[in-house]
């Protein structure tokens, strides 16, 4: 047995003494194909340190002193790199990269961020041109080189390379440190709290952030630059002092038209982070040279185009974010670094006592691009009679030999994970889309609020792609639910719960075709597909009656569920949505301020990636729970396993044992825990698993839940209500829940009605449009209002009229809220068809 297979057994609270002992179930991944080739990324490291953060204020504070110590260079890779994103109240990312190139002579930094392409925008091109052009000239040496690169996937159609992403967030420092997780280095992702006001810590422009709200301020000119550093004009600002000013000492953003006014909400970010010390950061520093060296293989400025005399492709448009200004050498652009050597790996000291296996998702095409490159530079070694490749790590050498498989290990990480679990599973993620069978919505036909933006975008997503109408596959909903089928079924059932946190809705506004879209497939996900993660348990639950009612005996359960299970049919339907409450807490996070007279609130955007079993296992980074994340052929992504070999004991006397758990886990998600759910929950936050925990924090979400809703009317609910005379009805709430469907058709009706009135009264004046029957027209006519309803008149926070006559104002009723925590609504959107028809893959 290696060293990672040790842990601390701990008894009874009677025992005296601790032992160590072996572990036989192996958490590691160790994914070998049949050429005998490992296909996983990286091997498991031990003696590390870890840290973990809770949003990105501490992050940031300490990545800066990382920074600020760096001695000969960085490395930076993100999905989003904004040259002006806030990392304190006082400083830009731009500030703090510029002091250190001034203050040491010979650091170098890299910068790798996603190549964006239309119609995303990530900033990358900003980027670029003021972190490395800018700087660069600024301080009179080559210190900084960017490059961005677009997607290596698998399918590589013309729609998949303009959507699929490089995904992966790391900064390294020095191959001795290094943070990996899901915060990037860009815009609204400084968050200090929870706090909505968009004038605090000194937020001023794009940095007041907040993407699902119509802006309605003014961008304060004074407060951005003057000019347009995508310009062409601007690629080299040696001839415009005036111009290096804006940026380097009145330190003014980029420039943009609109921005939130004072009275609009930003929207806070949640998301976890960690540092690495030690011989895992080696790992780290392989991954990022890989890509950065594959980078400049295949960018567009390595194909023989000469800028410098204009002969070829010029100019270059705002689309071309790869070019070239004429001051930046060609040394800066093709720089390349060399693969670290095993002397590299050797030096780097041991630091802690925690195991971590760096882990990847990564195309079968961004992997053999990576080994085409090695194998390029390993050949040239040989021919210049460098010694480099015989000093080559294992960790380089296998993961440069050739393959045709991509890089799935987080997820099969996450599997192992769930299926490992004891206790409980705690997740946060920012995405929950998973195999849900059959999508079950009502009627076929688009809902009102779909048909808005059913237009041609989404038929030119799959104009190109013959796997358009493929649904999601992976199976972490199966996992969960078989998990918690073993759970309902054990002959000695243990208490046990699964905890999953989520967005509100994806980033964005309501109104957007690819929000209502990734909307749609989360609520089958969760509530509505065959097998959604709630319809898989109703039909364990089903089973579960069934056995007792017909008195099987306990023993006999699990041999005979299968001949349960093939008579069910739509049986478990009878099992309410809401039974499933006792094995699973699904959540969302809200908050709210007082912003003048306003009473405003907004989603705390769950960004995290995050998994944690048994107060035991933590694997956090940046991959989503969604296909393009997990499958390894789409998004790139980089996570960390970590598992502390330092144990401690928690005490149970509701169960009666002291229960053993490893420090960092048991400490990240009580950290996470306590600042989430508020105060008066700490037993519960202790031991989750517990019936009387799971009660505690499900009604206090519960108890929140219900005081957002009777505040705003225009937050995603369960149910719709409205009051006649003394009677409520009561329907499922649409994607807008401040849509009343019945009141809609009553106001179409009567328009139409008026407009019958009028054709008939100017009867005689228009005979060429007379052939037509005037009720043909009618169910166009009333799209046509209905469309202009949802554009210009529905009272929701992506339209500008909702913002002009806002007047909620009950502080009083908000200050009951406890924490931020709500419960997700598991009936939201039933019965209504929001799947717009996008290529499927590109939003699951």
């Amino acid at each position: 047995m290696t060293e990672h297979n040790k842990t601390y057994v701990l008894l009874d609270k009677n025992n005296k003494e601790d032992y160590t002992s072996t572990v036989t179930d192996d958490i590691w991944l160790y994914d070998i194909n049949e050429q005998n080739i490992r296909n996983n990324f990286a091997e498991p490291t031990h003696k590390n340190s870890v840290k973990g953060y809770v949003q990105s204020y501490e992050y940031f504070q300490d990545l800066i002193t990382e920074i600020r110590s760096a001695e000969k260079e960085i490395y930076i890779t993100g999905w989003q790199v904004n040259w002006d994103a806030k990392l304190t109240p006082d400083l830009r990312l731009i500030d703090v990269l510029l002091e250190v190139v001034q203050k040491n002579k010979n650091l170098q930094i890299f910068i790798l961020p996603w190549r964006h392409q239309y119609p995303m925008n990530t900033g990358d091109h900003e980027t670029m041109i003021v972190l490395r052009n800018y700087i660069n000239e600024y301080i009179g040496r080559e210190a900084i080189a960017v490059r961005s690169h677009q997607s290596l996937n698998d399918e590589s159609s013309p729609v998949t390379t303009r959507f699929y992403s490089h995904h992966q967030k790391s900064i390294i420092i020095d191959k001795k440190i290094a943070f990996v997780g899901g915060i990037d280095l860009a815009y609204g992702r400084y968050s200090h709290g929870y706090d909505l006001d968009p004038k605090a810590d000194n937020r001023q422009v794009l940095n007041r952030y907040n993407p699902c709200v119509v802006l309605m301020g003014d961008a304060k000119k004074k407060l951005s630059l003057t000019f347009d550093p995508t310009d062409r004009s601007f690629s080299s600002l040696k001839l415009y002092k005036h111009l290096q000013d804006q940026v380097f000492i009145k330190k003014l953003a980029q420039p943009t038209k609109v921005t939130l006014a004072d009275n609009q909400p930003i929207m806070p970010w949640q998301d976890i982070h960690v540092k690495i010390e030690g011989k895992a950061v080696f790992d780290l520093a392989i991954n990022f040279i890989l890509r950065w060296n594959q980078a400049e293989n295949k960018n567009e400025h390595s194909k023989n185009v000469t800028y410098n005399n204009r002969s070829q492709n010029w100019p270059p448009t705002n689309q071309d974010v790869n070019f070239p200004p004429e001051n930046v050498s060609d040394e800066c652009l093709h720089r390349k670094i060399p693969l670290p050597t095993q002397e590299n790996y050797d030096d780097i000291s041991d630091t802690g006592n925690i195991s971590v296996q760096i882990l990847r998702s990564a195309s079968k095409s961004m992997r053999v691009n990576e080994a085409q490159v090695v194998l390029h530079d390993a050949v040239n070694d040989i021919l210049s009679g460098k010694e480099g490749v015989k000093n080559r790590p294992p960790n380089v050498e296998n993961n440069v030999k050739f393959t045709n498989q991509p890089q799935s290990d987080i997820y099969q990480v996450m599997l192992k994970l769930i299926k490992k679990a004891k206790r409980y599973i705690y997740i946060e993620n920012q995405f929950f889309i998973s195999d849900y069978g059959q999508p079950f919505a009502g009627l076929s036909k688009l809902s009102k609020p779909a048909e808005t933006e059913n237009g041609l975008t989404p038929f030119l997503t799959r104009l190109l792609s013959f796997s358009g109408d493929e649904l999601p596959e992976n199976q972490i909903v199966q996992a969960l639910s078989d998990k918690i089928a073993n759970v309902i079924f054990a002959y000695q059932p243990q208490p046990f719960h699964i905890y999953i946190t989520i967005p509100v809705h994806p980033e964005g506004m309501l109104s957007e075709g690819a929000i209502i879209t990734q909307t749609h497939h989360t609520r089958q996900t969760i509530s509505f597909g065959t097998d959604s993660l709630l319809n898989r348990i109703r039909k364990h639950l089903w089973v579960y009656q069934q056995l007792n009612n017909d008195k099987v005996p306990r023993k006999q359960w699990n041999k005979l569920r299968p001949t349960y299970y093939d008579k069910m049919g739509d049986e478990y339907k009878t099992v309410p949505l809401e039974e499933c409450a006792k094995y699973v807490t699904l959540l969302n996070l809200r908050s709210w301020t007082q912003l003048g007279d306003r009473s405003v609130t907004e989603q705390i955007y769950v960004h995290s990636k995050l998994t944690i079993v048994d107060d035991l296992y933590v694997l956090v980074g940046s991959a989503n729970i969604n296909d393009r994340s997990l499958l390894g052929d789409r998004d790139s992504e980089l996570a960390a396993l970590i598992v502390d070999n330092d144990a401690q004991t928690i005490q149970c006397p509701e169960r009666g044992i002291e229960i053993p758990v490893r420090k960092f886990a048991y400490q990240l998600r009580k950290k996470i825990c306590q600042g989430l759910y508020g105060e008066g929950l700490e037993q519960a936050i202790k031991v989750p698993e517990l019936a009387s925990s799971v009660k505690a924090i499900q009604s206090r979400a519960k108890a929140n839940t219900d005081i957002f809703e009777s505040v705003f009317p225009f937050i995603p609910r369960n149910y719709f209500k409205e009051k006649v005379g003394m009677d409520v009805t009561v329907e499922f709430a649409s994607i807008w829940p401040a849509l009343d469907y019945k009141k809609l058709e009553k106001r179409n009706s009567e328009k139409w009605q008026e407009i019958k009135a009028r054709t008939e009264k100017n009867k005689g004046q228009y005979p060429k449009y007379e052939s037509v029957p005037i009720d043909d027209i009618e169910e166009l006519a009333k799209d046509n209002m209905a469309y202009y309803y949802f554009k210009h008149e529905l009272l929701m926070p992506f339209n500008t009229v909702f913002w002009q006559n806002y007047t909620i104002n009950q502080p009083s009723e908000l200050q009951k809220v406890k924490g931020y925590i709500t419960l997700v609504p598991i009936h939201w959107t039933e019965g209504e068809n929001n799947a717009i028809p996008y290529h499927i893959r590109l939003v699951t």
